[in-house]
């Protein structure tokens, strides 16, 4: 019997299975017949180009992030940082800090404590890359375009254009193609998936492996949709038909870093929209699945444990209050640790070292979803007969109450709805057959997730009680 190809394999577990997250790395390999498309439901997706005459014999499953058959994070972690201190949850690392740039605007303008585009400032103005590439807002005040794509930059003056953090899909085609094509010494931003697939890319294209000499990682939550920002922007009062831009990390003065503000902006008219995250329906919690691709629930990496250095929120009680924000960094990478502690001498940027614990901790949440939601969520799948893409957690890996396992069944309906209820409220033109949808649900959710906090403080408050009754 015939083998299938893996052009066939790949289409019919990944892409088939609502897998496939659009890093389109797939796309770039010399004979594939794949192209990234984005789909109604706001997702870029691979598909098969069938005007292309593909090589039946091209490899395409070991640089996909979501095969299963490609290598995992402990492999590459193990290929890239053999040295390093290893941990179950951080991967191949270093240091662990947490802090803030002092140096211009990069904190007030940049997401958290501003590491992302200073590293990419740095690392130009100390000429140790020639580009440094990082997701943009759109800029063509356009509507019918994606609000975000990657742009490569030579200036470090210009790095700050950049974006803040965007819940929003991109896809790395072109860039790969720039990569290749322009000689010179790079670095690129991204979340775990894109990362890792640029890592197993590296394995195979000498080119890619040679010129891309940095990767910035940023710590996720998981993806949304396109669709999340129309979503906000309606209630807001922009259409989408009108959506140019919209920013996701705006900042209160005298409120806490943890209070994200929505802005957006219309073809319509100068003004800016803006309301606090609890103030929007969908997006009191972002945990709570709305918008998200499928393929994220199928993730284990939080802290991004392939990249050379991980950014992300210091959610911890000494830093969470402070407006203006605090990253925690994870660093991989000793040429990177060195320019940061050469970078606090001069007091451009200010770092407290903190314990892998505390990073964890200020991830917490993250982890539970990604580590003993994902138990559960196998679990399902092979109870269901269903094809999953082989991951570090195993099925039934954690004893999981029945409190969390609903908790993690309705995240799945909720994203699995919001994506649906949304197309149709385009359809119908009406913001109001979204929310009418999603208001039960979203309440289900909501009081089972209430009671699973109250039942972990009432936990904790009895744990201190106890220590404090036997120290006495």
């Amino acid at each position: 019997m015939r083998t299938p190809s893996e052009v066939l394999t790949l289409k019919e577990t990944v892409i088939d299975g609502n897998y496939c997250i659009g890093c389109g790395i797939c796309t770039t390999v010399v004979g594939s017949p794949f192209k990234v498309k984005m789909d109604e439901y706001g997702n870029y997706v691979a598909y098969i180009d069938k005007m292309i005459n593909y090589d039946e014999s091209v490899d395409l499953l070991d640089v996909c992030p979501f095969s299963g058959v490609s290598k995992n994070e402990d492999d590459l972690g193990a290929i890239l940082y053999p040295n390093n201190q290893r941990d179950s949850y951080l991967g191949n690392y270093l240091k662990c800090y947490a802090g803030y740039v002092s140096y211009d605007s990069f904190r007030e303008k940049g997401s958290s404590g501003g590491f992302g585009k200073w590293l990419g400032y740095i690392l130009l103005k100390e000429r140790k890359i020639d580009y440094f590439i990082q997701l943009v807002p759109n800029e063509t005040q356009r509507s019918d375009v994606p609000l975000f794509n990657y742009k490569v930059f030579e200036n470090p003056n210009e790095v700050l254009a950049g974006s803040r953090s965007s819940y929003y899909p991109s896809t790395l085609g072109s860039i790969i193609d720039h990569i290749r094509s322009v000689e010179g010494r790079y670095a690129i931003t991204g979340i775990p998936c894109f990362i890792k697939a640029l890592r197993l890319l590296s394995l195979k294209d000498s080119v890619v492996r040679e010129r891309l000499k940095y990767t910035v990682g940023i710590v996720c939550g998981g993806m949304k949709s396109a669709n999340q920002s129309k979503m906000i922007g309606w209630f807001l009062g922009v259409h989408p038909s009108n959506l140019t831009a919209i920013d996701f990390r705006g900042k209160l003065d005298d409120k806490p870093a943890s209070h994200k503000v929505y802005k957006v902006w219309s073809n319509k008219d100068n003004l800016v929209r803006s309301k606090v995250d609890k103030e929007i329906f969908g997006c009191e919690d972002y945990g709570s699945g709305f918008f998200k691709p499928h393929a994220c629930d199928y993730c284990d990496d939080v802290v991004n444990e392939t990249s050379d250095i991980s950014i992300g929120d210091a959610w911890l009680p000494k830093y969470v209050n402070d407006s203006k924000g605090t990253s925690i960094l994870v660093v991989r990478n000793k040429e990177i640790l060195s320019l940061l502690q050469e970078q606090m001498t001069v007091n451009a940027i200010f770092l407290d070292e903190i314990s892998k614990e505390d990073v964890i901790k200020s991830q917490d949440g993250g982890f539970r979803h990604r580590r003993e939601g994902l138990s559960y969520r196998i679990a399902r799948k092979e109870k269901e007969g269903k094809w999953y893409p082989q991951k570090r957690v195993e099925a039934n890996q954690n004893k999981i109450t029945k409190k969390r396992q609903r908790i993690y069944s309705l995240r799945e309906e909720l994203s699995l709805l919001s994506h649906m209820a949304f197309l149709e409220a385009l359809r119908q033109n009406n913001l109001n057959v979204f929310t009418s949808r999603m208001k039960k649900p979203l309440k289900k959710y909501m009081t089972a997730r209430r009671k699973s906090i109250i039942h972990r403080l009432a936990k904790k408050i009895y744990g201190v009680s106890l220590r404090v009754f036997r120290a006495h």
